[in-house]
């Protein structure tokens, strides 16, 4: 019983991270403070299926300098929010 406890405990605490995969279009790339950014439009009709013109939904995801080199607006990319 104690086992199955413990093995429920650890998949509650790690299965339930809070985090959420978020989808968007790149609409532009910035670097502050020598950090990449990505300003992702996430209101893109392909992700949210929505066909209510409701206006932008933008979100800023700091990358690496890699991939800010490898992606350019107008691509898709999808982080962890």
């Amino acid at each position: 019983m104690n086992k199955f406890l413990v093995i429920s405990f650890t998949v509650f605490l790690f299965g339930c991270s809070g985090s959420v995969n978020e989808c968007g279009v790149i609409e532009s790339k910035f670097i502050k403070n020598g950090k990449y950014f990505f300003a992702v439009n996430l209101s893109d009709r392909k992700y949210t299926g929505d066909q209510d013109e409701g206006g932008p939904m933008y979100s800023d995801a700091e990358v690496s300098k890699a991939i800010y080199e490898m992606k350019m607006a107008g691509d898709d990319f999808c982080f962890e929010n």
